[in-house]
C-alpha cells in the first residue's frame, strides 16, 4: 500500500517529488481524484480549500477530478476508477469520518488501493490512522454529527497532527500523545509522511515531531 499523508497537500518540491516516485508515473500523465466531503460543513473563507488546487497546478499535477461520495447520485467508484492519486482534502474530520461510514467509502476504498496511492491532507491524513481523535485537540473540529466511535481507517499503525504548530500547539500535541498507544507525528505544513508498503518516510522542508 502507498500513501502520502500531508498536513496542508503539496506545499513543496519535495512533497510533490516523493507523490511523482509512489505513483510512478510521468508528471503530466498522474490523474488526481479529490474528494472533496470533508469541506461540505466548513463555511466562510475557503482560501485553504483552494490552495489545495492551486499548489497542485503550481508543482505540475493537471489532471484533477472532484467528487464527493456523499453527493447525491454520485457513482463515486466509477468516477475514481480511473486514477491514480485518490486526494481526500480538508474539512471537518468528523463529518469525513461520518460520510465516509454512510456511503460505504471507506470500506470500498479498502479493497482498491493496491493500484492506487492514497493521499491526504489535514482530515484525509487523520481519516487514514487509528483514530480522529486528534482532530478536537487545541479546539479543532467541531463534531457536528455526534459520533461516538472515532476509529479511523487504519490503514496505517500511527496517528498524524496536521498543522503543527500553525493550528496545534506542542503541549497540546504530548498531552494527547500520553492518551494513546500509538506513535504520534505532528506536520508542519511543509511536512508529510510517505508510507510505501513497509517503510515510513518522513518528507519535510519544515518542522515535525514523532512522540511516544
Amino acid at each position: 500500500m502507498k500513501l502520502l499523508l500531508t498536513s496542508a497537500g503539496v506545499t513543496n518540491q519535495s512533497i510533490a517529488n516523493s507523490l511523482v516516485k509512489l505513483v510512478d508515473k510521468p508528471i503530466s500523465e498522474i490523474k488526481i481524484g479529490l474528494v472533496s466531503t470533508a469541506k461540505n460543513v466548513q463555511y466562510g473563507n475557503a482560501d485553504w480549500f483552494t490552495r489545495q488546487f492551486n499548489n497542485l497546478y503550481k508543482y505540475g499535477f493537471n489532471w484533477i477530478d472532484i467528487i464527493d461520495p456523499s453527493a447525491d447520485g454520485v457513482d463515486y467508484k466509477s468516477a475514481l476508477k480511473d486514477v491514480d492519486v485518490i486526494l481526500v482534502g480538508g474539512g471537518n474530520t468528523f463529518h469525513l469520518l461520518n460520510q465516509v461510514r454512510l456511503t460505504g467509502f471507506g470500506e470500498w476504498l479498502k479493497t482498491i488501493l493496491d493500484n492506487k496511492v492514497y493521499m491526504g491532507i489535514s482530515a484525509g491524513s487523520i481519516l487514514a490512522t487509528p483514530s480522529i481523535a486528534i482532530a478536537s485537540v487545541d479546539n479543532g473540529d467541531e463534531n457536528l454529527c455526534g459520533i461516538t466511535d472515532l476509529s479511523g481507517l487504519s490503514l496505517v499503525d500511527f496517528e498524524v497532527s496536521p498543522h503543527s504548530p500553525e493550528d496545534v500547539s506542542m503541549k497540546g500535541n504530548e498531552e494527547y500523545a500520553k492518551s494513546i498507544k500509538n506513535v504520534l507525528y505532528t506536520l508542519d505544513d511543509n511536512s508529510a509522511i510517505e508510507v510505501n508498503g513497509k517503510e515510513i518516510k518522513v518528507i519535510s522542508e519544515g518542522k515535525w515531531h514523532k512522540l511516544n
